[in-house]
């Protein structure tokens, strides 16, 4: 996993060349919304560009992750079916469903039946490599999906070059390493006894979800996110139990609402008055694409040196494992 993180702004670099040489058609089909299909490591890429483009995109984006489809979804829905196996159980049971509905379909694989659907029906499909655990294959499934975006006539208002910025996110995040690592490191240290409690604004949900994800499955941890203002109306009253055992870590970037910059601020004080570590972190990046993957990377660090930290191997999913072969005994 090691090895994974470390090279991950190597892996933007090559995905960007990859999904350049895998050219889309530019007959975009009739669509009123989209719909991206995921789970865990697959799912997280539709989350993120849901968030990316939400200010952006001409129609409506949303992520799912379960065996169910919205009832909305029919003949002018385009479904992005992500499975990094092409073999999860959830997505293609959605995607079965979306076929019914009409729906116009797409896919993003490393193999499995969904590659052997792709090819079956004749949809457009991006591949790319498999044999590494779905997590760690992140910058792989946000660059295809952006491809995917761009195709359908969807891009960031920032950089609507979006293969380009994928590459400026890499060269940014190489220039950013030692500070990074360093962040990181200082962090791993802070939830080393402490229970961590992620941060930040609204738009911002798919970078903590991706926090949250990557601690439990590298650092297994348990650990929560929220997001501001809406737990100004909810969680900041639990906030009457924390202590001294919680971090509370906020994320920042220069797009935070200011109405949401003074609640977080004046939430911080209250957190630190309640006993618990409080830190903060502002993105860096001439782009959303670019501060958010910033903040992934940090993310992914913090995670593999909480678990090196405490000896744990960040790479086995042994309850993972142990579900799916419990669930494949009722099939």
């Amino acid at each position: 996993m090691r090895t994974l993180i470390e090279s991950f702004p190597d892996q933007l670099s090559a995905a960007a060349t990859s999904m350049a040489a895998q050219p889309l058609t530019k007959d975009i089909p009739d669509h009123d919304n989209i719909l991206v299909l995921g789970m865990g490591g697959s799912g997280i890429g539709g989350r993120f560009l849901a968030g990316l483009l939400g200010d952006a995109a001409r129609v409506p984006i949303a992520s799912g992750h379960d065996y169910r489809i919205p009832s909305w979804v029919g003949p002018k829905t385009v479904v992005l079916a992500c499975s990094y196996s092409g073999n999860t159980e959830e997505t293609l049971t959605a995607l079965d469903a979306a076929i019914q509905k009409g729906a116009h379909i797409r896919a993003l694989t490393s193999g499995g039946q969904l590659a052997a659907l792709a090819a079956e029906h004749g949809w457009p499909v991006l591949t790319v490599p498999g044999g590494h655990p779905p997590r760690s294959q992140f910058g792989w499934a946000v660059t295809g999906l952006l491809h995917h975006f761009a195709a359908l006539g969807h891009t960031p208002v920032d950089a609507p070059q979006v293969l380009e910025d994928v590459q400026a996110s890499a060269e940014a995040l190489r220039r950013h390493r030692g500070s990074i690592v360093e962040l990181a490191g200082q962090w791993a240290d802070v939830l080393n006894t402490k229970n961590p409690m992620l941060y930040g604004d609204a738009a911002l949900e798919p970078v903590l979800i991706r926090w949250r994800q990557q601690l439990n499955e590298n650092a297994k941890r348990l650990c929560n996110h929220h997001v501001f203002p809406e737990m100004n109306h909810n969680e900041l009253v639990g906030w009457e139990s924390g202590d001294d055992s919680i971090a509370a870590l906020f994320l920042h970037t220069e797009e935070d609402h200011p109405r949401t910059s003074e609640r977080m601020r004046l939430c911080k004080d209250i957190f630190a008055k309640a006993g618990a570590a409080v830190e903060e972190t502002q993105a860096i990046g001439a782009t959303r694409l670019q501060r958010w993957m910033h903040l992934v990377h940090l993310g992914d660090w913090l995670s593999l040196l909480m678990a090196e930290k405490t000896g744990v191997d960040p790479v086995d999913i042994r309850h993972i494992d142990y579900l799916k072969g419990e669930l494949a005994k009722m099939a």
